[in-house]
């Protein structure tokens, strides 16, 4: 992996201890890379404060990440992945300094954004019943047993009712 060096400040003539032990820098695309998150998407929570504002290269203004920064990117995309709103990663996120004594919070949103996606699972389940009897249906009428097909439709009421609540039901968040 390429990384860049480390941006130094025009009027800087040497680089501090802390400087040189923080490691190497990475441009936006490498950030991007190893996130899995676009270019477009870092940047927009930037903009929104999803993340903190990242250094830039005095020279070229460009985004400088480092390691810490791509820590959280880690767990940004992580929490993205489970589909937990902005709102929530917001927040997640500020409560991580707090420690300890923001983990009672920590827990219920985790513990929300579970109940969100047991809710998701659920509806996958019903859907993919739905599509099963569908299967079943179509090979009926492929085997020419239209009273088999009408029949198996009209015993599946729940089935295909599960399938449409599935698509238009959410918890909120």
């Amino acid at each position: 992996m390429t990384t860049i060096m480390q941006p130094q400040a025009e009027t800087q003539t040497a680089q501090t201890q802390a400087d040189q032990e923080s490691g190497p820098w990475y441009t936006i695309r490498q950030a991007s890379l190893m996130s899995g998150m676009p270019e477009t998407t870092l940047r927009y929570y930037e903009t929104i404060g999803i993340i903190p504002p990242i250094a830039r290269d005095p020279s070229s203004g460009h985004r400088c990440y480092n390691q810490e920064d791509l820590d959280l990117l880690e767990t940004i995309s992580c929490l993205s992945a489970t589909g937990m709103s902005l709102e929530h990663m917001r927040e997640y996120l500020g409560n991580r300094a707090a420690g300890s004594e923001a983990a009672g919070r920590q827990i219920e949103l985790l513990d929300e954004q579970e109940q969100r996606l047991d809710q998701r699972m659920a509806d996958l389940r019903a859907r993919k019943r739905y599509v099963q009897l569908k299967i079943k249906y179509w090979g009926r009428i492929r085997d020419h047993d239209q009273a088999g097909a009408t029949q198996l439709i009209s015993q599946s009421a729940q089935i295909i009712e599960a399938a449409k609540r599935s698509g238009n039901e959410r918890l909120p968040g």
